[in-house]
């Protein structure tokens, strides 16, 4: 069975004039494969009632299309119905590959093979072949990873598949159809990230009474958080601990060492924009923090923080200012109104 299986292959690759053996020459390919296009002598719709064994419907088939159809010494014809009306040549085959089990492959314009669909046959009449995919856009490495998870999935379980992080590149050894797939599937994740600038409006309220206004402007691409920082770095104690001056049996206490972090007093923004249908869904993280007048009595550089927080997920038309949340600020009459606006960039 594997030796005729072997002098069928041997009988392909001269009718493709080579072609096999060329593919497995070039370890991997730069550019997209191109399988072999049928070029039918008719373009005509199909119409095809008949009760008959597979081999004489698929050469049926073929004679109203113009084509020539070889067969796979295994295989073995069965008798079904094919009911077709106005089908197109390839809609035609899938539905006989359908209801008999069977796949074809191009040979030439103007000839098919058709072989039993087991895992066995395409591994013995698939052409394999290599190529390499560059990502262009995606910066990140979880963005390589999702582009590499949506392949896996799409791609046939018997398609052999690496991602590269290091060159962000995506190697795959398939067939010409399913390389011709997975070149599409990149095509449509692996887009330039449309840029958005964000600018938020912070305003102090008092009452009706409009106090003051900031303005904070950042710039920010669909998919990945911005952030913006300003203001002062306040010291923090965070604790303390005694360390000695001298080392040995006779150590010197050098006193109390106190342990000092920094915190971003100010505004501080971190955002993400995504792009959807008809605008853009925007994740907002505002705080504002700020030195209260009271202090901690622990010591000078343990003061107390006001903070004010407000984080939300929101749909934003682009061009128009949209509030998204009023803060009251605790013992005033006064509230902050946050406002942002989102600009596609050129």
């Amino acid at each position: 069975m594997k030796c005729a299986s072997g002098i069928v292959a041997l009988t392909l690759s001269v009718l493709l004039g080579g072609s096999a053996a060329l593919a497995q020459a070039l370890p991997t390919l730069a550019r997209p494969v191109t399988p072999v296009q049928l070029k039918p002598v008719s373009s005509a719709p199909i119409t095809l009632h008949l009760t008959d064994d597979s081999k004489t419907i698929y050469l049926a088939i073929g004679k109203l299309a113009g084509l020539n159809v070889l067969f796979d010494p295994d295989y073995v014809s069965r008798r079904v119905q094919i009911d077709v009306t106005n089908a197109t040549l390839s809609d035609s085959l899938r539905i006989v590959g359908e209801i008999t089990g069977t796949f074809y492959k191009p040979l030439t314009p103007d000839t098919i093979f058709v072989a039993l669909d087991s895992h066995q046959k395409h591994q013995d009449f698939d052409d394999l072949e290599t190529q390499i995919f560059y990502l262009k856009y995606a910066a990140q490495a979880s963005e390589a990873n999702e582009f590499y998870t949506a392949l896996r999935n799409m791609l046939p379980a018997d398609s052999k598949s690496y991602l590269v992080p290091s060159q962000n590149t995506i190697i795959i050894r398939s067939t010409p159809d399913n390389l011709a797939l997975a070149q599409k599937i990149i095509n449509d994740l692996d887009r330039p990230r449309k840029i958005y600038r964000l600018t938020y409006t912070v305003t102090d309220m008092d009452g009706a009474r409009r106090v003051g206004s900031q303005r904070f402007a950042l710039v920010g691409a669909s998919g990945q958080q911005a952030t913006l920082k300003q203001g002062s770095k306040v010291p923090i104690a965070t604790g303390s601990y005694n360390a000695t001056a001298t080392t040995g049996p006779n150590a010197a206490p050098a006193g109390a060492q106190t342990q000092i972090t920094y915190l971003d007093v100010g505004m501080n923004f971190a955002v993400t924009p995504t792009t959807v249908a008809d605008g853009i869904s925007l994740k907002t993280d505002v705080e504002q923090l700020s030195v209260a007048d009271e202090k901690s009595g622990v010591g000078p550089e343990d003061p107390i923080i006001k903070q004010t927080s407000l984080k939300s997920v929101l749909f934003v038309p682009p061009g128009k200012p949209l509030m998204i949340g009023s803060v009251d600020l605790p013992g005033t009459t006064h509230r902050l109104d946050i406002e942002v606006t989102a600009e596609q960039l050129p």
